[in-house]
């Protein structure tokens, strides 16, 4: 199928409310079908039309973006509710992320400096804050992606951070020759000024692939083929230092242990608890008990120590206090939830888990 052909059929899938706002369009378009017009002169009509009427043009503009298979929160369609997220966890507005550091220069405005500290802050550990983004992953810059596994090394982890960092590159990299190659095509069937500004508007805009969207957090991603023990037997000491380095220090790392040390706990809480105990991302019943694990990350990977496996002591450690909050408390025959979470407080250069239960 070529790709005017793409863009018609999209226009088309609008359907009859399009056509009944644009009635002048569904003869092209049965044109395109008969084949008694060629699909590219179709389309230099229809452009002809949006230059002259914005509203149509916007209605055209949602066709290409259709063709193109872009995400909503790629095109700045959509909002970014983990973003705003983020903002109200260190209690920033819309309003303060603009400063302006000269009253007698109201035009010189720049993001603001606090704001800026605290992303430099993340990066350092991160390398990249997808949900943060609205534009194009930095040239050389590494996806941050958590990943989904069972694995309780470190090192382990670490190396699955790597793999699914790479493999997210490789599709970011297929998916914009991809893109190239259909705004180009695009292109040619365009009047020129229409072209230059398709053109330019499809390079600036961020590029997505599943589990990995600008202005939303990265999913967790399977790795097909986890490292073997013989494969982490045969790294260097400072391989895994900087595996296990990562997989501490950076969110992606900590998000991808939860569910590890969540699923530790339950086996080991569930022989004490008469009635069960199911682990759930999130509850909305009563705290029954919640302790915390944390360390200091302080140092940089060269001080690291791949051999201790915070994972295992994360777990054991919030088991023993969770033990001993329940002993000292009445009526815990029930069945409960159990819900991990990660404390992310690089700014404190402390981060760790935390395990909350709920009756």
């Amino acid at each position: 199928m070529s790709d005017e052909k793409e863009l018609l059929d999209a226009i088309d899938r609008f359907g009859q409310e399009f056509l009944q706002k644009h009635p002048h369009v569904d003869d092209l378009i049965q044109s395109a079908r008969a084949g008694s017009m060629d699909s590219k002169e179709v389309i230099k009509e229809v452009w002809k039309i949006a230059a002259q009427d914005r509203e149509f043009q916007t209605d055209v503009e949602k066709a290409v973006q259709e063709a193109f298979s872009l995400d909503p929160a790629a095109t700045g369609l959509a909002k970014f509710p983990e973003r705003q997220q983020m903002l109200d966890r260190w209690g920033f507005t819309d309003e303060d992320l603009v400063f302006q550091p000269f009253e007698d220069r109201p035009d010189y405005k720049m993001l603001h400096p606090l704001l800026m500290g605290m992303i430099v802050e993340r990066l350092q550990f991160d390398g990249d804050i997808p949900e943060l983004r609205t534009g194009m992953l930095p040239e050389g810059g590494a996806p941050a992606v958590p990943v989904q596994t069972t694995a309780r090394s470190p090192v382990a982890i670490g190396a699955l951070l790597r793999t699914a960092s790479d493999e997210v590159s490789m599709e970011l990299a297929e998916a914009k020759k991809d893109r190239e190659a259909k705004v180009k095509a695009l292109a040619e069937a365009l009047p020129e000024e229409a072209a230059s500004a398709l053109v330019r508007q499809e390079t600036e805009r961020a590029l997505s692939v599943p589990g990995y969207v600008p202005g939303r957090k990265a999913a967790l991603r399977k790795v097909e083929e986890e490292i073997t023990g013989a494969e982490l037997a045969q790294m260097t000491f400072e391989d895994k230092q900087e595996l296990a380095h990562k997989a501490l220090t950076s969110r992606q790392g900590r998000r991808s242990a939860t569910p590890v040390i969540a699923e530790m706990i339950r086996e080991a809480l569930e022989p004490r608890l008469p009635k069960g105990i199911t682990v759930k991302a999130q509850s909305s019943g009563e705290v029954f008990a919640q302790v915390e694990w944390s360390m200091q990350i302080d140092g940089g990977i060269t001080e690291r120590n791949p051999r201790f496996n915070f994972i295992d002591t994360a777990a054991r450690s919030l088991t023993n206090k969770l033990l001993r909050e329940l002993d000292g408390k009445e009526g815990w025959e029930g069945s409960y939830e159990l819900v991990v979470g990660a404390i992310n407080t690089v700014e404190k250069r402390r981060v760790g888990w935390g395990a909350f239960l709920y009756a």
